[in-house]
């Protein structure tokens, strides 16, 4: 049992050098060479977060990276201190192709997940409110292909279907 404890101590510690590790530089000290990302100062992949700030020294956007490739971004709302807007979580196989995107609103009220497939096209959006969905609709690009979910103003279900962005009529009354 003890051999367990002092794997997983290992284990812990290994990781904590791994995060405190990481550099954390201005958007100005790195750059993209063949899609990964390095350091100015000494050529090495970077590993870390890169961000741009204001003048006030307020973080705008950062992106992390690990190895030079991109892991995920935040875009942070203006005067709100580190208040995420925008979040957006990168294929780790596949260079700067997007997996996830995250929108949330200043209001708070709600929050909207975009999923990409292997190449980084679109293929659904939902809407949640307090952990429920409220809205859903699946996408081919950029355009609505497949079942669309919501509600109306009563609370009813409402569920459309799309062939290439264009809304089919319904041929059963049960759809």
């Amino acid at each position: 049992m003890n051999i367990i404890k002092y794997l997983l101590l290992l284990l812990f510690i290994s990781s904590w050098f791994e995060v405190t590790a990481q550099d954390t530089l201005d958007m100005k000290e790195v750059y993209i060479d063949n899609d990964l990302v390095y350091k100015y100062s000494d050529n090495e992949r970077f590993t870390g977060v890169a961000q741009i700030k204001r003048r006030n020294g307020q973080v705008t956007y950062e992106e992390i990276y690990k190895d030079g490739v991109i892991l995920m971004d935040y875009q942070y709302y203006r005067g709100e201190g580190k208040k995420v807007c925008y979040k957006t979580v990168y294929n780790r196989y596949k260079l700067w192709v997007k997996e996830k995107e995250y929108y949330y609103p200043k209001s708070g009220k709600w929050t909207e997940m975009t999923s990409f497939d292997g190449n980084g096209s679109k293929i659904l959006v939902e809407q949640f409110e307090k952990d429920k969905l409220t809205y859903s609709c699946q996408y081919s690009g950029k355009k609505k292909h497949g079942r669309e979910f919501c509600y109306d103003d009563d609370g009813n279900e409402l569920i459309f279907q799309y062939v290439n962005g264009k809304k089919q009529k319904k041929t059963n009354p049960t759809q």
